[in-house]
């Protein structure tokens, strides 16, 4: 089964070549071949480096430029002139399922499939309009915002398949998709990472990663890999840290950022607290062995309403690498966790802060190696690439044709 995945990327970001690359070269093992249609406004090196990742791994890839001038109507103006490329790229390619992914991705489909009854997979990836509200101003009375959420509605509804990344993401889409959407199609799939980078790794690696950093064996190391933007709550992150730096004042901070810049005007705040932070910007292979060399990853992030229908990447590789995690409650399926593995925060308040300072401390640090290996176990049961396959494999078994291709996983994932 040829399934083209259309995609709208921005040159900031790498989801294509980091997230779903691994998983979709697994999934032609099982039958499911993908084909690749980008539409970007990445300069011409960004575009190569994306080509030659897909044909690396076998994938057809083409590109679409995206307009962006006049800056508000250039997204929509190639979204609309979009389905001409998408019909094309079906044509010549014998594709047999279109995969959007997105908003405007899916306003180019359903336009595409206008009259067509191809099958239709849209990957709703999260609440993205509603990220706009909660963290960019747009304002949900208007009508850029009003326009999207009926695109949205209606690539719930002409879909085969909805994917999701959390169970309430999932409820909130079918009940905007209305009456008669069939909750069957709504399945929930999971942001994998490959478990042989994202390891605990050996005692002896972690050292020397450790002596690269300048600390000391046994000082405890607190870790972030992330933007450093307002959603992700830098200052109550630095006043854990700074909790935790009171009752040991050996500890050290690892950010590991893309956006360096961010992190001074960060600490202007926590002054006192510069000379125990450092920050990386590492190559993507190298983030893992010094998430491994720590002792506690941070995944805080402001529980805004779209936030119940993300999948923290970074969650899973904390605890691929053994690592116990201190997150928001509410974001995405966190809750669902095992408490052996994460500190949940309600409110990030003081007295929060001070509790979860506390659990590090008294719980974690004494008992670190106990916690290695139950972070790892959950992180292979839930967000290896192993599982994210597995998540597919039951969503895409459920297309026209698919259950001759592989075996029936798992469940539908809306339960109500």
């Amino acid at each position: 089964m040829k399934i083209l995945f259309v995609t709208w990327d921005g040159p900031q970001v790498s989801y294509l070549e980091g997230l779903f690359l691994p998983i979709f070269r697994r999934l032609a093992d099982e039958g499911f071949v993908f084909h690749v249609l980008q539409f970007t406004w990445g300069n011409k090196q960004k575009i190569s480096r994306a080509r030659t990742a897909c044909e690396s791994s076998s994938i057809p890839y083409r590109s679409v430029r995206v307009w962006r001038r006049p800056v508000s109507a250039g997204s929509l103006l190639t979204a609309l002139y979009g389905p001409r490329a998408i019909r094309r790229t079906i044509r010549e390619w014998g594709i047999d399922v279109v995969m959007p992914r997105s908003t405007l991705p899916a306003l180019s489909t359903l336009l595409a499939l206008r009259g067509r009854s191809l099958p239709m997979v849209f990957d709703a990836d999260g609440l993205p309009i509603d990220e706009r509200v909660d963290f960019d101003g747009r304002s949900p009375s208007g009508l850029v915002y009003r326009f999207l959420r009926d695109i949205e509605a209606q690539a719930s509804r002409r879909a085969d398949v909805v994917l999701t990344r959390s169970s309430r993401g999932g409820q909130i889409l079918h009940a905007r998709a209305g009456a008669g959407t069939a909750p069957e199609r709504f399945y929930v799939v999971g942001n994998g990472r490959d478990g042989d980078p994202f390891n605990p790794q050996e005692e002896s690696y972690r050292e020397s990663v450790r002596e690269n950093l300048g600390l000391p064996r046994n000082a405890p190391l607190l870790a972030y890999a992330g933007s450093m933007g307002e959603q992700y709550c830098v200052p109550e992150m630095l006043g854990l840290f700074e909790r935790v730096l009171s009752r040991r004042p050996d500890a050290r901070l690892l950010l590991l950022t893309g956006s360096p810049e961010a992190v001074p005007p960060a600490l202007s705040s926590f002054p006192h607290l510069k000379e125990a932070v450092t920050t990386l910007s590492l190559p993507p292979d190298q983030v893992p062995g010094y998430l491994a060399a720590a002792d506690l990853g941070l995944a805080l992030r402001s529980p805004k309403f779209s936030m119940q229908a993300v999948a923290p990447i970074k969650v899973g590789e904390y605890l691929l690498c053994g690592l116990p995690v201190v997150a928001t409650s509410g974001i995405g399926d966190t809750d669902t966790l095992s408490g052996d593995v994460r500190y949940l925060l309600e409110d990030m308040s003081s007295r929060e802060l001070d509790e979860a300072a506390d659990w590090f401390v008294d719980m974690v640090l004494p008992h670190r190696e106990v916690f290695r290996d139950r972070c790892r176990h959950a992180g292979e049961a839930s967000f290896s690439l192993e599982a994210s396959v597995a998540s597919y494999l039951a969503a895409f078994t459920s297309l026209p044709g698919g259950e001759d291709l592989a075996g029936v996983a798992e469940r539908p994932v809306l339960d109500g």
